[in-house]
């Protein structure tokens, strides 16, 4: 059956005003000026991504932000917008939101992925969309991927993941906001971004440390934040609390497909995606059935 309504994706791309370890490995010579760029199995790494999201029936037109033209040469329906290559999530998020609100006056949501997940497939992207269909009152939309299915293929797979009593998850790559909620989110997702950063994926796979002190400076959350230490809170009781401390309606979609949140990120993940894609998107199974 096909989809009755296309939305269209902000993809965010661009690069770090530091080069990170994942190029300085991949790309001594300095040959590309974005992992997203970075040569994988034939393409690139945005390649595969992009025909992920252009294979699926829910997607319209494709933006990409922080790739220029002469980056990453592209035709419709995939069209950049201008912005400094090295700008903040949000600054990004507030230029796509400009252009789409403008070309697409009547949609609610923004939808926003990220330009380093070569392993996402359609069927997954679908999913997403059909979650956002189903929750078309959440002012804020993430995805989680549980972990235990992640575990399955990438036993080290080095992601940050949320435990809580009733499963394990980590985030995955693509989301919605409502427009005029924007504002009002502005540092919160400046401010978190740079706590994920702040990370090392490698030493902590489950603590949120960074996260979990910026969100302690809300006193309606330390109950939360105790639950969640003692390994009692609830994914709805997250959702529940934040909603009513930051007075919005926050939804989480869950999304069982390791490809969904392994974005490249360390070193490492560069073979791990490699070998993955080799396993799904190139063998005679396109996708695995979760």
């Amino acid at each position: 059956m096909m989809a009755t309504k296309t939305y269209p994706v902000l993809v965010l791309c661009g690069r770090d005003p530091k080069r990170r370890k994942l190029l300085r490995v991949h790309d001594p010579e300095g040959k590309y000026p974005s992992k997203s760029l970075l040569p994988m199995l034939g393409k690139r790494v945005i390649d595969w991504q992009l025909e992920a999201l252009q294979a699926s029936s829910y997607v319209g037109k494709i933006y990409l932000l922080g790739l220029t033209q002469s980056d990453y040469p592209i035709k419709e329906p995939i069209q950049h917008i201008p912005i400094d290559t090295t700008s903040t999530i949000m600054e990004k998020i507030s230029a796509g939101s400009k252009v789409i609100s403008k070309n697409y006056p009547d949609l609610k949501h923004i939808i926003i992925s990220t330009g380093d997940t070569p392993a996402i497939t359609t069927k997954s992207i679908d999913l997403f969309f059909r979650e956002l269909i189903q929750h078309s009152d959440a002012d804020v939309l993430l995805t989680g991927v549980p972990e235990d299915i992640t575990l399955e293929v990438f036993p080290d797979h080095g992601r940050v993941v949320g435990r809580f009593k009733d499963q394990d998850i980590y985030l995955g790559e693509m989301f919605a906001l409502r427009y005029d909620i924007l504002p009002v989110l502005e540092e919160e997702i400046d401010q978190l971004a740079t706590r994920r950063r702040q990370i090392n994926r490698r030493a902590n796979t489950s603590k949120f440390g960074p996260i979990l002190r910026y969100l302690a400076r809300k006193p309606g959350l330390w109950l939360m934040i105790i639950k969640y230490l003692q390994g009692t809170l609830t994914l709805d009781e997250l959702e529940s609390t934040l909603s009513k401390t930051y007075k919005l309606n926050i939804k989480t979609a869950i999304i069982p497909d390791p490809g969904f949140g392994m974005d490249l990120d360390l070193p490492e993940d560069y073979q791990k995606l490699s070998d993955y894609i080799k396993q799904t998107k190139l063998s005679s199974i396109s996708e695995f059935n979760y």
